[in-house]
């Protein structure tokens, strides 16, 4: 069976680092690691629009056009791996690499 576009999108999600997987009801979902926003395919998605639905932990969900919440997660990926990259002589990876060698050095990581 051919997957529709919204399952597309919510796979491509899942290649993200930020994200991780899991079924439920035989949908394959996407948990956002740090809202703990659950991302799934949004099933009557007859015409292949690629909608997808945010469902908030403990709140609301939210019908989002999955292409542009697509493009926002890599934009977001794109950032952690500068912010994170060692070599980096950004404000940001400097900070980020200081405080992990301080935890590093304080919890014996």
């Amino acid at each position: 069976m051919e997957l529709s576009r919204s399952e597309r999108i919510v796979r491509a999600l899942l290649r993200l680092e930020q994200f991780s997987d899991f079924t439920s009801e035989g949908s394959e979902l996407a948990i956002h690691m740090l809202t703990g926003v659950v991302v799934s395919p949004v099933m009557h998605d007859d015409d292949d629009q690629g909608f997808l639905i945010l469902q908030f932990p403990g709140g609301p969900r939210a019908e989002v056009i999955g292409d542009i919440y697509l493009r926002l997660q890599i934009a977001e990926s794109a950032a952690h791996e500068i912010h994170l990259d060692e070599t980096s002589k950004s404000p940001i990876a400097i900070r980020s690499n200081e405080l992990f060698e301080q935890f590093e050095r304080k919890y014996d990581l």
